[in-house]
């Protein structure tokens, strides 16, 4: 299926509308200073008078080799990402990171106030689709797509009674509004980077989403630090020790994440998916593919760059959701369910072993757009498209006529004759010597 895209906004357009909003409101979105170390995106302040800066590169986008899909599409004079809308269900786009660059095409509140109040939904939001800082300073990683806030909550938990926290009928309605509007809005990705209980308003939401051809991204589960965490309770009634021992396995007790059709993403410190994350996260039978996430860099709630150095699994889904942007921008003519069976089959993991740790491996941009595979509409991959044909097993090789073979017989008896006369008269000569 294609998708109606929308009217893609520059960044650098987008950019240069914002920094004239921040003026006209007398609030400075001038660059400040680079500061030695890049801020927690956790500890910033909305108010803030100067927007925070860093100068480190984005370590996750450089362990998958983001800057060679970019090229990708750079090469065919286009933005990684373009023409895809992300939904974000969350807790909300922060005005200043919209003004900023931040693409924000559409905006629907489902909280009782509609400032934002957590970072958490602008974080999410600059790592599928932050503007560059410059060509080699990358954010997002698909800054060429459109942004869809779903403000679903404010903060969790909540600082006190004029906050709602996240609640399945609010995340519910959010995901049924993106499944309403994705064909007018060009939605092809949604981003959930929430973890839950079961749900069934939820899952019915998740499934309408699944049947309009969008691709569901949610995040795997961290692991639960205090009993506020919803997560805690689960492990707690399913007799877990949540202590990251071995046979550790949260399959089936994390949503949406488990839901059938939904991509469940993991977080790993590095590129290999082979370091031992359990301390941070849970491992899960359900993941089906991990990011790398360890000195991420997004926008904060003051418009500014900041970093993320911890171990969640809500900024793998927010890469690998850009990942997916990245690949229907490329594949437009390809269905969820095609681009998903790109995005396992090329990951880092062995092909056809899974791990409660990292899925199918950790993604890989570039070869989730240019292998040549050939999903059927499905996403079931026959074989590589070119490839050479499949080799059956050995057979031994069919014995043929030899039309030679009886001359043959006679040369050597002849050869054999020959050479015996000449053994026998070499050993008589002595003999007859004498004789004479």
């Amino acid at each position: 299926m294609t998708r109606p895209r929308p009217r893609r906004r520059r960044a650098a357009a987008a950019l240069t509308a914002g920094l004239a909003a921040g003026a006209a409101a007398g609030v400075l979105l001038v660059p400040a200073p680079a500061h030695g170390d890049a801020l927690d995106c956790t500890g910033i302040a909305a108010d803030a008078v100067d927007p925070a800066v860093t100068a480190d590169p984005s370590r996750p986008l450089e362990l998958i080799n983001v800057r060679v899909a970019h090229d990708w599409f750079a090469q065919r004079g286009r933005e990684p990402g373009e023409g895809v809308a992300v939904a974000v269900v969350d807790s909300g786009i922060a005005p200043r990171a919209v003004a900023a660059g931040l693409p924000v095409v559409a905006r629907h509140v489902l909280t009782p106030a509609p400032a934002v109040v957590d970072q958490h939904g602008t974080a999410v939001a600059g790592l599928v689709a932050g503007p560059p800082r410059e060509r080699d300073l990358p954010v997002g990683i698909a800054w060429g797509s459109e942004l869809v806030d779903i403000k679903v909550y404010d903060a969790a938990p909540p600082a006190d009674d004029s906050q709602v926290g996240v609640e399945p009928a609010r995340v519910a309605a959010g995901l049924a509004w993106v499944a309403d509007r994705a064909d007018d809005l060009g939605i092809g990705v949604v981003n959930v980077s929430l973890a839950m209980t079961d749900d069934p308003r939820v899952r019915r939401a998740v499934q309408r989403l699944v049947a309009a051809d969008v691709v569901v991204v949610a995040a795997s589960g961290n692991r639960p630090t205090d009993e506020t965490d919803p997560l805690h309770a689960v492990l707690a009634a399913g007799g877990d020790e949540g202590d990251g021992g071995p046979g550790e396995d949260v399959r089936g007790k994390v949503f949406p994440a488990a839901y059938p059709g939904v991509v469940a993403v993991t977080a790993t410190a590095d590129g290999s998916g082979e370091p031992d994350a359990r301390g941070a996260v849970l491992p899960n039978s359900d993941v089906d593919v991990a990011a790398p996430v360890f000195g991420a860099v997004s926008y904060g709630v003051d418009g500014g760059t900041c970093g993320l150095p911890h171990l969640h699994t809500s900024w793998a889904a927010a890469e690998v959701s850009a990942v997916v942007a990245l690949v229907r921008s490329a594949h437009p003519e390809e269905t969820a369910e095609q681009v998903v069976a790109r995005l396992v089959a090329t990951a880092s993991g062995t092909p056809g072993v899974r791990t409660v740790l990292s899925g199918a491996g950790v993604v890989q941009p570039y070869e989730a757009i240019v292998r040549p595979l050939g999903p059927d509409a499905g996403g079931r991959l026959a074989r590589l498209r070119g490839a050479a044909p499949a080799v059956g097993p050995a057979t031994a090789v069919p014995e043929q006529a030899d039309v030679l073979a009886g001359a043959r017989d006679q040369v050597v008896w002849w050869g054999l004759l020959g050479g015996g006369a000449l053994a026998l008269a070499w050993v008589l000569r002595p003999l007859l010597a004498r004789r004479r």
